[in-house]
């Protein structure tokens, strides 16, 4: 299924909800419960549907492969079931769903956090237009404990909401909106279609995040009226997926979730697909660094007829190097940075919409008579068989890929409430394979016909302009049953061989499902750019594909696609990964590609000059982009303009310039070599076969080892001063504190990531408690460190709101004293970090790439690859004084440095009256601009 378009939350939100029940409940069964390949080779999702009296949706689904289990709720609420004047409700409540309940006070995620909630990998939640989500993923033992929570939630959220709460969040999520749309360029563009493409009173004709004047206008008795309304167990799927027992599982829904009342019945909007007379053009001038079109078309609803060819259409549009309007606009013709094409798929009515990037000379209007002229092609003669077949394999790979994950966007969990929610069926896996298995090219030819060759449509054009100056129940909710003890996880045996020619290569198998993810990693990176062509290695990896001596651009894409699959990696500073997920049958014939890409790459300049374009024009965008500034320049102010730590891995404009082919060529037969690079495997194969398949492909390739980088000691500017960089008309200033950090293989690395997990790498920790849920003044606030092999650096960051950045810089400098002494780690505080780091460990191997990137990171690292398994026990090793040890040892305030990206005009005065030490301004690429 082609998931719906939907707004992605944030990086730690939300999670699950949970209910089901075994009393007065009518059963729907898809088979025993745990998962199975059919006889057709397409893997098969069992689960088992009931009702509870309440109106409660209950969907069970066994898989053992992981001590995990997952909990994913739909409410069938989403912006659609809004009202003008009173839009972002659903977003909003979303944000108040977390601010605890009766029985549960305080932030949601501090307490799912200490049951092992791993929020960069399992736990979140969104809003669209049709529905909100929460799901998360913790150790087995503590279902009970999350069903507690999230029954909490239902049966008495209205109870705890209050003024505070919502005055907090109603400031967090317009930070959110500034963050998201107004801080970004082309932020506002799907706001525009939506209000342009829908008449008036459409449900889909408002902005989802909502207005500044409606999220001011809300109030507790609004807030609370949409509570009882939505969120009652008559409108919410939920899904538990993973390592548990049925029975149990059945009865602990009916102890926490039977006793809540349902809600009114609900009156469901009707298909609504809007009608245009003509073309609407919209045109917009903002500070965009290149022009850029958006063609839109009112197209059907998900699940409805035509919905699937029209996604097969955008694949064969625009997805892959020899797509049509890919070949044409950007490799052809080279008139466009890029294109997309992407059909939208809701619940009421869908968007079809093309997506050009102009480069600099380009006629918006030649790019998009090329889109038109090559829809009416579509059309009229129908996708060759070749395109049909390569789009559906494609499609065929993604479907079954998805599969592989229990929770998260798109995964088992997700789908299966998806189906549920938008189809009435959690079972309807086979159908939603069919529809793209069955689509033809007369059925495709005929959906574009329909619907896309037509001049009804919406164009909204971006131009360029210039800078201004330079309930409820008897059951006692007020007592949490106890946090389950923790099911010790062991990471997954890796086996290993070595080839003659001293190549290394790996092995995790895994045989849920028919698939092979493999990883080529090399130890070279940006780090060997030559001096004043930064930029080298990244270019050099995105020019491998492009040709090799048997094969053009084209056929390497192409090839690859028919099997369902294509290159895909990473650049790190010290290693570069290359690699490829593919259906176990198809394995052989992508090997065979693989290989021939990573020996024999030809680098055709035509195809350089190619990618040399592209990657200025993405330069030029990630200038306009305060987050990718912010990052560039912290690393040159930590270790030095021309150290190889302290370079863009991207380069900059005027080193990019100075690339040859000539670099590229030397770069490759340098340091892409056996005895410098490993294969991973990771999936449903053995050490024997991908030994074999290593030595047949890789044996015969020579070389020896790779020469070693020089990485000289850092040379950071002198501490105690502020950076500014002028971003006009900025909506957020975005901060970032540095401080100088140990080399990787320290021994001081698991206490420094729980002092990091403490201070800012949890929506639990201060920073994050500090600035977003006690201020306001953020989305988000958080920390990492930044470990390389000779050095490393530890940060903490966030984007602000523009009128508190003077406030936030004195919350960010109070908040390092604290952690550096003045108020040390609690043993409460490190207990809860340390949990939740080991109780969400098992969480980051869910997914066959996952695995396959720790094992090349480590490799890549020079680091022991039984990390994998040492790992929990090295941090519940851990005494109170060890960590903030390493605490005081790193987190000096006398050795921090400021960034600021944001509008001068707006904060640079506020910035001075704090007498923190030398103000200096610099520019996008970190050259002094003044100094006073």
């Amino acid at each position: 299924m082609k998931f719906l378009s939907c707004e992605n939350r944030r990086c730690a939100l939300a999670m699950f909800v949970l209910l089901y029940s075994f009393l007065h409940a009518s059963a729907q069964t898809g088979g025993p419960l745990g998962a199975s390949p059919p006889a057709s080779g397409t893997p098969k999702v069992e689960f088992e549907k009931y009702s509870l009296p309440n109106g409660i949706q209950v969907i069970l689904h066994v898989d053992r492969k992981l001590p995990i289990v997952h909990v994913n709720q739909w409410f069938h609420v989403g912006s659609k079931d809004e009202r003008p004047g009173r839009t972002g409700f659903a977003h909003l409540f979303e944000h108040m769903m977390f601010q605890g309940s009766k029985n549960l006070p305080g932030e949601y995620f501090t307490h799912v956090e200490k049951a092992g909630a791993n929020l960069i990998t399992g736990a979140n939640g969104s809003t669209n237009s049709d529905r909100t989500n929460y799901y998360a993923t913790v150790p087995s033992a503590n279902l009970e404990y999350l069903l507690w929570i999230e029954s909490d939630r239902l049966a008495t959220l209205a109870d705890a909401l209050t003024k505070e709460t919502l005055d907090n969040q109603r400031n967090v999520v317009k930070n959110e909106r500034r963050q998201r749309y107004e801080n970004q360029p082309y932020g506002h563009a799907f706001k525009l279609i939506d209000e342009n493409l829908h008449p008036t009173g459409h449900p889909y004709s408002w902005d989802g995040i909502g207005s500044h004047e409606d999220l001011t206008a809300a109030t507790l008795d609004d807030l609370k009226e949409f509570f009882k309304t939505y969120y009652a167990p008559n409108n919410l799927s939920l899904v538990i997926a993973g390592d548990f027992d049925p029975a149990e599982a059945k009865r602990l829904v009916e102890k926490y979730f039977a006793g809540i009342p349902p809600g009114p019945p609900l009156a469901r909007p009707k298909r609504w697909v809007a009608k245009l007379e003509g073309e609407k053009l919209v045109e917009v001038k903002d500070r965009v660094p290149q022009e850029r079109v958006y063609i839109n078309w009112p197209t059907p609803a998900l699940f409805d007829a035509g919905d699937a060819e029209l996604d097969l259409a955008a694949t064969i549009m625009t997805d892959g190097l020899s797509a049509r309007l890919n070949k044409t606009l950007v490799y052809d013709r080279q008139l466009a940075t890029s294109v997309t094409a992407n059909q939208a798929s809701r619940e009421l009515s869908s968007i079809f919409t093309v997506t050009a990037t102009a480069r600099a000379g380009s006629q918006l209007s030649q790019i998009e008579q090329i889109v038109t002229d090559e829809i009416a092609r579509l059309a009229k003669e129908g996708p060759t068989a070749e395109e049909l077949r390569r789009a559906q394999s494609k499609w065929e790979y993604r479907f079954v890929s998805d599969l592989e994950r229990l929770g998260g966007r798109g995964g088992r969990g997700d789908l299966l409430n998806s189906y549920n929610t938008f189809w009435g069926d959690p079972g309807k896996f086979e159908d939603d394979f069919a529809r793209y298995r069955n689509a033809t090219a007369q059925s495709v030819r005929d959906a574009v016909a329909k619907w896309l060759d037509t001049r009804n449509r919406l164009v909204v054009r971006y131009r360029t302009e210039t800078a201004g100056r330079e309930s409820q129940t008897a059951l006692d909710r007020s007592k949490p049953p106890p946090i389950g003890d923790d099911r010790r996880f062991v990471a997954p045996e890796v086996k290993s061989a070595r080839l003659e020619n001293g190549m290394e290569v790996f092995v995790a198998v895994r045989r849920d499902l028919p698939k092979v993810a493999v990883s080529l990693v090399t130890k070279s990176g940006p780090v060997a750019d030559p001096r004043g062509k930064a930029g080298v290695a990244l270019l050099m990896y995105r020019t491998i594909t492009r040709g090799t001596r048997t094969r053009s651009a084209l056929q390497v894409v192409d090839e690859l696609g028919d099997l369902g699959t294509s290159l895909t990696g990473s650049v790190a500073r010290e290693s570069t990964q290359l690699t490829m997920e593919v259906l176990k049958r198809n394995l052989a014939p992508a090997m065979t590609v693989f290989t021939d890409v990573v020996r024999n790459p030809t680098f055709p300049t035509e195809e350089v000059e190619r990618e040399r374009k592209k990657h200025l024009d993405t330069l030029a965008q990630e200038a306009t982009n305060a987050d990718y500034v912010s990052v560039h320049v912290i690393n040159m102010l930590m270790y030095g303009h021309e150290h190889p730590y302290g370079r863009p891995n991207g380069g900059l404009p005027g080193t990019v310039a100075r690339i040859t082919r000539e670099d590229l060529t030397e770069f490759h037969q340098t340091y892409w070599k056996p005895g410098g690079s490993a294969l991973v495997f990771t999936g449903d194969i053995t050490l024997a076969e991908a030994t074999e398949i290593a030595r047949q492909h890789f044996g015969s390739w020579a070389g020896g080892a790779p020469p070693a980088v020089n990485i000289p000691a850092p040379q950071p500017v002198a501490a105690g001063k502020v950076f500014l960089i002028d971003r006009q008309d900025s909506a957020q200033t975005v901060i970032s504190q540095m401080l100088p950090g140990p080399p990787r293989k320290t021994e001081d690395y698991y206490a420094l990531i729980l002092a990091d997990t403490a201070w800012g790498g949890l929506s639990m920790s201060r920073l994050y408690m500090n600035l977003r849920e006690s201020k306001g003044y953020t989305y988000g606030a958080w920390s990492y460190p930044e470990l390389m092999s000779k050095s490393g650096i530890w940060v903490a960051f966030a984007s602000v709101q523009t009128d508190k950045t003077k406030e936030s810089v004195v919350e960010f400098v109070s908040e390092l004293k604290m952690l550096a002494g003045e108020k040390p780690i609690t043993e409460t505080e490190l207990a809860d970090v340390k949990a939740n780091r080991v109780r969400g460990y098992a969480q980051e191997f869910e997914t066959l790439a996952q695995l396959a990137g720790k094992i090349a990171s480590l490799w890549a690292g020079g680091l022991p690859i039984n990390e994998l398994q040492r790992q929990p026990d090295e941090l519940q090793a851990l005494t109170h004084s060890d960590v903030n040890a390493v605490a005081r040892k790193y987190a000096v305030p006398d050795k921090a440095i400021l960034l600021l990206v944001g509008d001068l005009s707006k904060i640079e005065v506020g910035v001075r009256e704090l007498n923190l030490g030398e103000v200096i301004v610099l520019d996008a690429e970190g050259k002094l601009v003044s100094k006073k």
